[in-house]
């Protein structure tokens, strides 16, 4: 049975930190709020003193009122909107980290397949740059829509209660800046920035591939036309990216003129009843100091649609099944390493290469060197072992148990492998070891280093266990790297061993030191070692020759 498909919600995505971002947004409006309102009292204050002064004989004019109300707007004002930054901010780093670990946490259960699919450039793009964009979206789209909204609203309001005439041109004018030019800027936008995500990961999948295969391209003279092909897709990027900006530009300048134009209509227009100047100077400012809320509306939708597209480009990585489901936890037979093969096949998707219908037992401890040209199935039989994939056809047991009704941690503490291409990590010689076995002392370090055949080469380093390792083991040659990694893999208490091509590199008598080093190391283990090169894996040694399909 296939697990369902996991999406990505925005919605769902923002309510694990509901409270924080309606705390941000509430600041946010009143922020906004405060500051439309100190421009539009502040205002109306100035021309009810200059009606006072112009007046003929004494008047009197209470200044105290106006003045600690315009101080208490511009108190709230700076109040909210440091608030809503510190909240808003806090949260959306926190609902960043939710959604690396989640999405962090759903990938994993795809490797190495389904994810394998996809580039090294187009993950790193989906896992950082979609990611990121995804997640400033409560910050660059949803507050501000929210407080541009809201302030129109209110300012219309306002209009409509102090006049009809003049609320309805209001009404006509800020529904236009802040509802249908940044809708028609957003429904021209939706599609380019699509395209602008899908170019932005093109551009960092080729440059990965570049950097990867400088070396390569260098020494075969290739190297500037790929660096002209790229820049090439790189300045139409930037040309996308800069349509996007001048179309965001001109949707707030025609809020900017939009705006203007209100404000001057109410100005010149006759109100439906009498109206205080104060009144109308008031909500002319309050137009005019709409335009701080309001003119982020274009830029809000387009970022909403980037995140939008960045939302689908994560989920279709989500959305993928993985090739293994495992079960709940179960109770298990003892751990002994006994394996047995009832007519286990597999045939690899869109081609006719894998592994053809297979039969044997292995009781525990005992050692199978297979051998086989290359596309016949020795990879492909050690992922069915180690259960990174799930076989067709026929049925694979381990200790009288049939794989499949493993749970993947009990499963995982019983097998240790050593993949075809086998990570190292841009750290010490020792951190890399310890990723097998945190509690491993120095001297056992050294001990399954000499049962690798690197005891030599070990004492040879300057600064020993503590020598840095470039990534990808950088710095070592091809037969060093392997067998670090090698001794990596078998630091792991296991029951069963599964090598793939743990010999590639080495020379025949290093093969044979290494073969006696794994041997003695892995004591009454099951061992199965995939390889090109006939080696002697001991007394208990099996010989398994795959023919291709």
């Amino acid at each position: 049975m296939m697990p369902q498909k996991k999406g990505l919600s925005l919605l769902i995505m923002l309510r694990s930190q509901a409270r924080p971002l309606l705390l941000a947004a509430l600041l946010s409006v009143l922020g906004l709020g405060a500051a439309a309102g100190l421009v539009a009292y502040s205002g109306s204050f100035i021309t009810a003193t200059a009606i006072a002064g112009a007046a003929a004989g004494a008047v009197a004019f209470d200044i105290f009122r106006p003045g600690a109300i315009i101080r208490l707007l511009a108190l709230v004002r700076t109040t909210a909107r440091y608030g809503e930054r510190v909240i808003g901010h806090d949260a959306v780093l926190r609902l960043l980290a939710q959604l690396r670990c989640a999405v962090f946490a759903q990938l994993s259960v795809l490797a190495p397949l389904p994810l394998a699919r996809w580039s090294e450039g187009d993950l790193l793009q989906r896992l950082v740059g979609d990611i990121d964009t995804l997640d400033e979206s409560p910050l660059r789209a949803a507050l501000p829509l929210l407080g541009s909204s809201t302030i129109a609203g209110g300012v219309v309001v306002l209009a409509l209660v102090l006049d009809l005439r003049l609320g309805l041109m209001a009404a006509a004018g800020l529904s236009a800046a802040a509802a249908i030019v940044p809708a028609l800027v957003a429904r021209q936008g939706a599609q380019q920035s699509r395209q602008l995500l899908a170019q932005t990961a093109l551009r960092r999948e080729r440059l990965v591939d570049a950097l990867r295969g400088l070396t390569t391209l260098s020494l075969c003279g290739a190297w500037s036309n790929w660096r002209s092909a790229w820049q090439a897709q790189d300045d139409q990027l930037v040309r996308l990216q800069l349509q996007q900006r001048l179309r965001e530009a001109l949707g707030q300048a025609a809020t900017v003129l939009l705006l203007g134009a209100t404000a001057w209509l109410l100005l010149a227009a006759t109100p439906a009843a009498a109206l205080p100047p104060t009144a109308r100077v008031g909500l002319v400012l309050a137009v005019v100091a709409s335009l701080e809320a309001v003119a982020g509306a274009s830029g809000a939708l387009l970022a909403w649609a980037r995140a939008r597209a960045a939302q689908a480009r994560i989920g279709e990585l989500l959305q993928q099944a993985p090739a293994v489901v495992f079960p709940a936890v179960a109770t298990l037979p003892p751990a002994r390493g006994a394996l047995e093969l009832h007519q286990l096949a597999y045939t690899s998707a869109g081609r006719n290469s894998g592994l053809a219908a297979l039969s044997l037992s292995l009781p525990a401890g005992t050692r199978l060197l297979v051998r086989a040209p290359s596309g016949a199935g020795k990879s492909t039989l050690l992922a069915l072992l180690s259960r990174q994939l799930a076989a067709q056809h026929g049925e694979l047991l381990l200790d009288g148990r049939a794989l499949a009704d493993y749970d993947e941690a009990s499963l995982r503490q019983r097998i240790a492998c050593l993949p075809q291409r086998p990570h190292l990590f841009a750290a010490s010689l020792a951190e890399n070891l310890r990723l097998a076995d945190p509690a491993a002392s120095d001297a056992r370090l050294h001990e399954v280093l000499h049962a690798v055949d690197l005891g030599a080469w070990l004492q040879r380093l300057p600064a020993g266990l503590d020598t840095p390792i470039g990534e990808y083991g950088l710095g070592l040659s091809g037969g060093e790297a392997r067998r670090v990694a090698l001794a990596c893999c078998l630091l792991r208490p296991a029951v069963l061993y599964l090598l793939d091509e743990p010999f590639e590199g080495l020379d025949a008598a290093t093969r044979t030191r290494v073969a006696a080093g794994i041997g003695h190391w892995i004591g009454g283990a099951t061992l199965v070692v995939c390889s090109h090169h006939a080696v002697e894996l001991g007394a208990t040694g099996q010989l398994l020759v795959l023919q291709a399909r």
